[in-house]
């Protein structure tokens, strides 16, 4: 299966991680570490790409807060409460929650809106954001590595347990599906 996989994710791979790191990042960045892990993708040629995403995704959820944030609202407001919660830290920290919204679960989407919404500078917004959040991938994809070797070494050759590993990824990926859905219904 992997030999089928194999040219798919070497012609679409850096693709998906850059448009998947501009709507989620966490179930992202831990696949590339272990796809590149796997040999399917390099990680000098996923590390720029998935930060690149990372940044081009929150700059943009950042102009969104900026200039579009009242019909935001309208749409989708159960975030109200979230972006009026940040009104404070935006002004008294609004450096360190441009620099922790990739490290923190949500922060990616709410933190960059809830910046442009009180019109945090952009400049500072983008400079400490870039800083966080190439860290923050860099993190992510050797965890992801690390991850990927991890199971190879409990379960001997990824190549043999490929079935279990695309359960394990399904099962993971519903547990943070139904989690979000359960959470933000609790909002």
């Amino acid at each position: 299966m992997i030999n089928e996989l194999a040219p798919l994710v070497g012609h679409y791979g850096l693709w998906v991680i850059f448009f998947g790191m501009m709507l989620e990042g966490t179930t992202v960045i831990i696949a590339t570490g272990v796809i590149c892990y796997m040999g399917l993708l390099s990680l000098n040629q996923a590390i720029p790409v998935a930060i690149a995403g990372a940044i081009i995704g929150d700059w943009l959820w950042y102009f969104i807060g900026r200039n579009f944030a009242e019909a935001l609202i309208s749409k989708f407001p159960s975030i109200l409460p979230k972006i009026e919660s940040l009104k404070d830290k935006v002004v008294s920290k609004g450096t360190i929650l441009a620099f922790s919204e990739r490290f923190i679960y949500g922060g990616a989407f709410i933190f960059p809106i809830a910046l442009g919404f009180y019109k945090y500078p952009f400049k500072k917004f983008a400079l400490f954001e870039v800083i966080g959040t190439s860290l923050w991938a860099i993190v992510g994809i050797f965890l992801g590595h690390i991850l990927g070797k991890s199971a190879e070494y409990l379960f001997g050759e990824i190549k043999e347990i490929e079935h279990l590993l695309l359960v394990i990824a399904i099962i993971a990926i519903a547990i943070w599906y139904l989690r979000k859905k359960y959470l933000n219904n609790k909002d």
